[in-house]
Order: structure tokens, then sequence, then C-alpha cells
């Protein structure tokens, strides 16, 4: 395992490389493209980058299924799930490397209705405005949580993950460590279950908020992401 300082370099040498390719593949998603396709051409950027294997599997969630909660145990990248020509797609990549993890989540609107373009914006506001407060001032996990819960009520939105968090730790982990593998006790989330955890390490803050679309009753989500980096 690395000590703190170089974990945090080597964290930060890579993590920018990974958003960078996870938010490539979602700025190039199409109408008529399978999430399987999607999850295929990710990965065929983390290969690239010499990071062919993941700590929790490709995540791509298309229209409907954005409403689900971001999870494999909820769904997994479909074949038979195409982008419609007005849409909204989940991408979320999570590779790791050694003891070291990364994780990106982008979230798009395809096409022209203003609703999923506002869905994604509104969301990609709330994830700022949290890293902002979490720089300046925030001191627990608390803090974090009852902010990030306070922006997305004041927008009109709902948290759809299942946990009812807004983030997650991300730590190191034994060599080839899935997230299966992972006891969930050395975990940290963003929520009401670790209100009094101080702030601390690398965190990243990524809510999955939804809202029904006006026209057909559907649930949608967006999920955008930042991190936050707590030395000390």
């Amino acid at each position: 395992m690395l000590g703190a300082e170089e974990y945090i370099q080597t964290f930060l040498e890579t993590q920018k490389r990974v958003a960078d390719a996870t938010e490539r593949v979602a700025l190039s998603i199409k109408a008529g493209m399978t999430e399987l396709e999607i999850a295929c051409r990710l990965q065929q950027e983390l290969d690239h980058l010499s990071l062919p294997e993941s700590w929790y599997p490709i995540l791509v969630c298309a229209g409907k299924n954005s409403g689900k909660p971001v999870s494999r145990r909820f769904h997994l990248p479909s074949g038979d799930a195409s982008v419609r020509e007005n849409d909204i797609v989940i991408v979320d990549s999570t590779p790791i490397h050694e003891t070291v993890w990364w994780n990106w989540s982008k979230t798009v609107a395809i096409g022209n209705d203003p609703f999923f373009h506002e869905l994604c914006n509104q969301c990609d506001d709330i994830v700022q405005r949290t890293l902002d407060y979490g720089i300046q001032s925030a001191t627990t996990i608390g803090d974090l949580f009852d902010f990030c819960m306070e922006q997305i009520e004041k927008s009109d939105l709902v948290s759809l993950d299942s946990r009812n968090d807004v983030g997650h730790s991300i730590f190191q982990v034994p060599a080839g460590q899935k997230v299966e593998d992972t006891p969930l006790e050395q975990r940290l989330f963003i929520s009401e279950e670790y209100r009094n955890v101080p702030v601390h390490g690398v965190i990243s803050i990524e809510p999955q908020v939804g809202r029904k679309h006006p026209t057909d009753g559907t649930m949608y989500g967006a999920k955008q992401q930042r991190v936050l980096i707590r030395q000390g």
C-alpha cells in the first residue's frame, strides 16, 4: 500500500485522464447507440491508458434506465437499450491499477429536449456548489450531506441513490480486490450514517438526482461528479 502523500499524488496523476476519457466517450454518444456499445468504447479508452481492470463495472444508463439507481445491482449496460433522438445518458467508470482506483461520472443530454439539458445542468450546478462548500466550509460528512440535499430540494429534484447518499470516499484497496471483496465498513458514504465523520482523504461528490418528465411521467436521472481532497 502507498503512503498517504504518495497515494494522493498517484491518484491525481491519473484521475484527470480517467475523467477526460469518460467525458470524451459521453460527449461522442449519438442516437441509436446501445448502452453496451458505449461501455465497450469507454473500455477501449481505458485500455489505451493501461487501465484494463475495473474496481466496479463500467455502467451506462440511457433513457428510463437513468431513473434507476446507478448500480450493477439494478442495471448493467445492455445491447437492447438504445439511445433515442432525445434522451439522457449516464456514464460511470471505475478503473483500478494495483491498489489505486479512480472514478468518474458524466451525464449528457442527447437531442434538443430542454428537459434533459436542464436536468444535466442542474445536477452539475449542485455538484459544483457542494464542492465549493466542501472546500470553503464543511468540516464533517454531515455538513456535505446536508448542503447537497438542500441544493437538490431547492432545485425541485429528488435523490435517486438506493442508499440515499450523495457520494463516497475513494481509497486504496489491496491489489486485485474488487468491490464485492471490500467490506462495507471500510467504505465511507456522504450520508446520514456517517454524519459525524470528519471530511478527510479523497471524497467523490456524485449525487444521482431525478425528475419526472412532464410529457410521459417517466423518472429520468443525472449523475455528475467532482472530487474533494482534504489532507491532514
